[in-house]
């Protein structure tokens, strides 16, 4: 997959800053997915490529902010709501999102496209993602 290929399909990464962060994750992302069919690896890549770009940017502080909040942003956790009542608003956080996961697979919940990637790999019991 090239970097062209990935914005085809994925366009609103095109502005992605900075930009070493897309060529390195499409570089990972190619050698990734051996053992699944070319066109589903192919996918699996792509898919790959978006989910760790959303991850790195929401990482990211805000620009201009400080040194402190530039290394705060790296340590937050993304938190999946287990619970949710809507009268009298509730919302229960999950205590450890991964826990029980297999490794490699803990983070693919946190985004859309690394939920459709969890999905593909399911058709592929064999393939291993290990990031």
């Amino acid at each position: 997959m090239t970097e062209a290929s990935f914005l085809s399909w994925y366009p609103q990464f095109e502005s992605f800053t900075p930009a070493f962060a897309l060529r390195e994750t499409v570089s990972r992302a190619n050698g990734l997915f051996a053992g699944m069919e070319p066109e589903d690896a192919e996918e699996a890549r792509r898919l790959y490529t978006a989910h760790r770009l959303t991850l790195y940017a929401l990482a990211q502080p805000e620009s201009g902010a400080g040194p402190q909040a530039a290394a705060a942003a790296g340590k937050t956790a993304l938190q999946r709501i287990a619970s949710r009542k809507v009268g009298e608003v509730s919302v229960t956080y999950a205590e450890n999102a991964s826990a029980g996961q297999a490794a490699g697979f803990a983070d693919l919940s946190e985004t859309a496209w690394g939920i459709q990637l969890l999905g593909l790999l399911r058709l592929y019991p064999g393939t291993r993602y290990i990031p």
